[in-house]
């Protein structure tokens, strides 16, 4: 006998009151897989054509051929639900993952993460307002170089990125900053970064920059080559 058929009313009838509760969760939900940039990056729907992450990752990562660098872009992830973090910390999740597996042991590999202020240092809420830290950055930082997989990080903003985190960098590449915090940011996190050195920093020119790290016996300044295709990254002009 079925046991769901003989008992079909075992739950009781329909809560009016119940499902009032739950209408800001069912609103919640349906607008994020509705959402048509959400339901490419989860894979709702239609999937021809495309590949799992994981998958890219480990053929890149297991592969024979010449290719020594994969670029995973977010330029047409959204901002909406701390999608971006919560997929960025993720993928960190996954290489920690590997890196705990030895897979890097014999094939060291470096991941970069640029403006890296976005994805650092960040917490998601659930429904129950209880925080949870997307820490994964942290994590690789403080035990994979042990594993083969190193971590090299690009911001902007350095007072935004964990202590910790920084603390772990063996190397810094610094251009200009004027913001005292940024400023005592570095200060803190690279020994060889003392007074004399940080006050070069406010008066750095473009393509200049500061090396140090515990690999250099005193600090470098240094003078970047132009690149051949350079960056649209000029401030905008107001005309008159």
């Amino acid at each position: 006998m079925d046991y769901r058929k003989s008992n079909s009313n075992f739950w009781g009838g329909r809560s009016d009151q119940d499902s009032a509760n739950c209408i800001s969760l069912v609103t919640r939900t349906n607008a994020f897989v509705n959402d048509k940039n959400y339901k490419k990056i989860l894979g709702i729907g239609s999937n021809s054509g495309k590949e799992d992450l994981a998958e890219t990752l480990m053929g890149f990562l297991i592969s024979d051929n010449s290719e020594t660098l994969l670029r995973i872009g977010f330029e047409k992830v959204g901002y909406d639900f701390s999608i971006r973090e919560i997929i960025a910390n993720a993928l960190a999740k996954y290489l920690l993952k590997m890196a705990r597996e030895r897979v890097f042991k014999e094939n060291p590999t470096i991941f970069f993460l640029d403006e890296a202020h976005q994805f650092l240092n960040k917490r998601v809420t659930d429904d129950n307002f209880t925080a949870y830290s997307l820490n994964a950055f942290d994590q690789i930082a403080k035990e994979c170089r042990k594993y083969g997989l190193f971590l090299c990080i690009a911001t902007q903003m350095p007072r935004d990125i964990p202590v910790g985190t920084l603390s772990q960098m063996g190397t810094f590449l610094v251009h200009r900053l004027i913001n005292y915090n940024d400023k005592e940011a570095i200060k803190q996190s690279c020994a060889t970064a003392n007074s004399s050195t940080l006050a070069y920093l406010p008066v750095l020119g473009e393509g200049e920059a500061i090396l140090t790290g515990v690999d250099f016996p005193m600090p470098l300044l240094l003078k970047m080559t132009a690149p051949i295709k350079k960056p649209d990254s000029a401030t905008p002009k107001f005309k008159g």
